[in-house]
């Protein structure tokens, strides 16, 4: 046996032992037992916990799973209801976006013992421009909405009622003679920045009574009403009998001026021998108070107006401020008192006449195929004044479509001579 080297020598006795132990005390044949090295100085790791089989887990995966599905039916349900909520918008046409559909085309008639007289370029092509009697037979102009898609060009009232007899209630009975009104122009009353419509309106004129509108336009575009007088008769206003492109102009400058505008309508509407109606149709269902209220609004903010300023100049006297004007009008407000006149439903029809005196006359017209009933007058032509005023004039107008369609209107008057707007060979 060889000594033992210097590296055995080295080793520990430890192992020596043990391989010893291995070599003589295994069984014969035997294979040898596979032996790991365990130290006391080396922490054993605990095994993780198998999240499937951990109940609290569980429980909470299941509460996610619930609010998931809440999630998803909460943002279903919104998804339906938003789509509901726009679906309503557009079929009840809150903000007046559906227009009119394709416009018919329309034919000349010409009538028997009627001399037909051609317009100039432009006058009668916008819906909103004066239907001339024998231009285009036009029966019908579009309004702009789909809740009251068309508006008539003609319409026919009573000539003359006698106040003194018919009651509030009452039908204006077929024997009354009527005559017919021609439509100025027409536009849609909104209330609030949603611009949500209420009614359209539009302004008549009785055709017996275009030849004196077109002489008080002329003649407050030559002779325009100052700040203390209105429209005065002068040699050039009595011989003219149309006005000129740059005259057109100016004379619509001045119906539209936001400060001039209520002077020159007034001088326009204020004399006697002017009949002129407004024919109001609610876009959606409103009532008399609703209405009145508005009306009553403007009224008494024009009146004040002008008594501000009457109260400014030394000496002057507003015609608002005496006791005759609150009482006529109490009287317009005791037209639309409610009860059983409270509701006016969608696609009724009010009508406010005034007459050749300026009184002021409310018909009701629920069903076309009955008669209209009367309402009530007021004899203070300044009420009719003033409700006519609310609509033409001043920066705030009820409907800044209708006074620009009115205006237009006007201008399709004033282009041709007076007196051959509407005009018969006897």
């Amino acid at each position: 046996m060889r000594p033992p080297t210097s590296k055995m020598q080295g080793a520990p006795l430890r192992a020596c032992t043990q391989c010893i132990r291995r070599q003589y005390l295994c069984p014969t044949g035997a294979a040898p037992t596979a032996h790991r090295f365990l130290t006391t100085t080396r922490t054993l790791r605990s095994a993780p916990k198998n999240p499937l089989r951990n109940s609290t887990s569980s429980r909470a995966r299941e509460a996610e799973i619930a609010r998931s599905k809440n999630s998803m039916a909460l943002s279903a349900a919104g998804i339906v209801v938003c789509a509901a909520a726009m679906y309503g918008v557009i079929k009840l046409d809150v903000f007046g976006m559906d227009q009119a559909t394709e416009k018919k085309n329309e034919v000349e008639v010409q009538k028997e013992g009627a001399m037909k007289l051609d317009g100039p370029d432009g006058f009668g092509g916008n819906p909103s421009v004066i239907r001339v009697q024998g231009q285009d037979g036009a029966e019908e102009v579009s309004t702009g909405t789909s809740t009251i898609p068309t508006f008539p060009s003609v319409i026919r009232l009573p000539k003359a009622l006698d106040a003194g007899t018919l009651k509030a209630g009452d039908e204006i009975p077929d024997s009354a003679e009527d005559e017919e009104y021609q439509l100025l122009g027409l536009g849609i009353r909104t209330v609030s920045f949603l611009k949500i419509q209420v009614y359209v309106v539009g302004m008549y004129v009785a055709k017996s009574d275009i030849s004196e509108l077109q002489q008080r336009l002329v003649r407050t575009a030559v002779n325009p009403p100052g700040e203390k007088e209105g429209v005065v008769d002068s040699a050039g206003a009595a011989s003219a009998t149309s006005l000129v492109s740059t005259e057109r102009q100016a004379l619509k400058g001045l119906l539209l001026d936001g400060e001039r505008g209520d002077e020159v309508w007034n001088a326009v509407i204020k004399g006697d021998g002017l009949k002129t109606a407004f024919r109001i149709v609610p876009t959606r269902n409103t009532d008399f108070l609703h209405l009145r209220d508005g009306w009553v609004r403007g009224i008494t903010g024009r009146a004040q107006k002008e008594n501000a300023k009457a109260k400014a100049l030394e000496g002057a006297q507003s015609e608002f401020q005496d006791e005759s004007f609150g009482t006529a009008l109490n009287d317009f407000k005791s037209l639309f008192g409610g009860g059983q006149r409270k509701n006016v439903p969608k696609g009724q029809t009010l009508l406010l006449m005034r007459g050749a005196r300026g009184e002021l006359d409310a018909l009701f017209h629920p069903d076309p195929a009955q008669p209209a009933r009367f309402l009530g007058r007021v004899s203070d032509e300044r009420i009719s004044r003033l409700v006519w005023l609310n609509y033409l004039a001043g920066k705030d107008v009820s409907s800044e479509s209708a006074r620009q369609s009115v205006v237009d209107g006007v201008m399709g008057i004033v282009e041709r001579p007076v007196g051959t707007v509407v005009q018969k060979v006897v």
